[in-house]
């Protein structure tokens, strides 16, 4: 049990889930502020709890219930009544890693979980896709009829932590059916002239995702890249991009190649099963991290926080691999987006996007060029920018009896100055983090993109690491911190 790290809106920078106090809020902010101002929501998934607590293990039932309890909160928030019965925008979930019981593992359906889940979601999923979720928990939706079409993906199909499953190589396999899939409906999508968003959970990267999914999801988005307008993930909670390469999915490949893919695995910061990292040694065996637990005291594993830093190390080298900008070096990416998360493990956060709705009429959209696509050029339908909100839990706190309010963290026009969201305008931004400055390093650019990746708790998570006081109330053990578990879980 500790002492002092808790208060009425959530523990901030700590593995403490999201309470109760923390959804109400932000379910009102959102009712006040934007009941009747968005065209739709993506909602990235994981709404249960995680499974921290050896004394108060998840049970299906609750698991269910909080899946629940959270649906029913968008179905008020976002319902106005027409008619005779209520209508909400489009609403486009996905299923998380935590969603499901035991978390990581879903086998291929029709099965139970995905019954309970379907039944759950049934307002959300679109006439004539109810068996196609059944069968595998995934979905497409009309937001804009005839002209924008989201898709939500079940990407535990995709996750190598799911040992139900083997990958997208075999035929029958759940994976492989589900990219099949996906290859139709961005062919019948591009026949159609739509534009299309991808979104789920678990993020496309090759440490996360099995070799053969992982290659094949990013040769669908580079061969649809003219007509895929996002790639929207959570999962990790933190906030940043990297890109997928033609060179980092083409047959032959490695994957494991940093110079040409972003190796990095920043899975679930709160996975049960803990590694030791030492900063000095990468190549550090089971035997020497079994060595080191028995010679700890206290049993614990120990981590260090300084591993934070040699993520965002790895991911400024990920930057340096972008070439200039061509046409011919933007067909060569797509850009992947992690998305924070209303959770305290770093200040709760939400996105709210502008998008180009001036359309072009009388115009053949298959016989515009490749270079005129909305997600290369500012045209009909290209994301502008985001505004991003946060909590301040830390001074949220000192105001038990005050309802918090999102303020705005950063915009990506005023902090980024992106003119929109184009792939050109995020190449130019990670070139641009790299030259500012003579090593990248100590630039005012990338120095604002270390701390949006924590949302805003950089600071805090260094002082916590530096400080003893958090003290466990029936032992003399230091308490572990939020460090601890961000450390270990970034494992290189």
């Amino acid at each position: 049990m500790l002492r002092g790290i808790s208060g009425p809106w959530g523990a901030p920078a700590t593995v403490c889930d999201s309470p109760l106090n923390l959804i109400d809020a932000t379910f009102d902010w959102l009712e006040k502020n934007w009941k009747n101002k968005l065209d739709f929501i993506i909602w990235t998934g994981d709404n249960s709890r995680h499974d921290n607590d050896e004394n108060i293990p998840r049970t299906p039932t609750e698991l269910f219930k909080l899946n629940k309890f959270i649906t029913e909160k968008f179905l008020k928030t976002f319902s106005n009544m027409r008619e005779q019965a209520p209508h909400f925008i489009p609403i486009i979930p996905s299923i998380g890693n935590n969603d499901i019981y035991p978390n990581n593992i879903i086998g291929a359906g029709p099965n139970e979980l995905l019954s309970i889940i379907h039944d759950i979601w049934s307002p959300f999923i679109p006439k004539g896709q109810h068996k196609t979720f059944l069968d595998g928990g995934y979905y497409y939706k009309e937001v804009i009829p005839g002209k924008l079409i989201v898709v939500s993906l079940n990407t535990l199909y995709f996750y190598n932590s799911n040992t139900a499953v083997n990958g997208c190589k075999e035929e029958g396999q759940p994976g492989t059916i589900e990219m099949k899939w996906l290859n139709d409906v961005l062919k019948k999508a591009y026949k159609l002239g739509m534009k299309v968003y991808l979104t789920g959970h678990v993020a496309p990267r090759a440490k996360q995702y099995t070799k053969s999914c992982y290659k094949q999801y990013g040769r669908l988005s580079l061969k649809y890249q003219d007509i895929i307008l996002g790639h929207y993930y959570g999962h990790s909670n933190m906030d940043h991009f990297f890109f997928i390469t033609a060179n980092g999915v083409k047959k032959g490949h490695p994957l494991d190649d940093d110079n040409e893919v972003l190796s990095l695995d920043d899975d679930d910061l709160y996975e049960e099963e803990e590694e030791i990292v030492d900063d000095d040694d990468d190549d550090e065996t089971v035997e020497d991290q079994e060595k080191q637990i028995n010679e700890n005291e206290n049993g614990k594993i120990v981590t260090k926080v300084k591993n934070i830093k040699k993520y965002m190390k790895k991911l400024l080298n990920h930057y340096r691999t972008l070439p200039p900008l061509t046409d011919d070096v933007v067909k060569d990416y797509a850009v992947v987006h992690i998305n924070p998360s209303i959770i305290p493990t770093f200040f709760p956060a939400l996105r709210i996007f502008k998008y180009n709705t001036t359309e072009v009429t009388n115009r053949n959209t298959n016989a515009i060029s490749d270079l005129d696509a909305p997600s290369r050029k500012n045209t009909f339908l290209t994301p502008l920018g985001y505004t991003q909100y946060f909590i301040n839990l830390t001074h949220a706190n000192l105001y038990p009896n005050v309802t918090p309010e999102f303020t705005v963290e950063y915009t990506t026009w005023d902090d980024y100055f992106l003119k929109d969201l184009t792939i050109p305008s995020w190449i130019q931004l990670a070139r641009k983090i790299v030259n500012d400055g003579l090593t990248g390093l100590n630039s005012a650019l990338w120095e604002k993109i270390q701390e949006h990746l924590l949302v805003g708790t950089r600071d805090l998570i260094n002082r916590k690491s530096q400080s003893s006081y958090q003290q466990c109330i029936y032992s003399k053990c230091r308490a572990k911190g939020p460090e601890d578990y961000i450390a270990s879980e970034l494992s290189f």
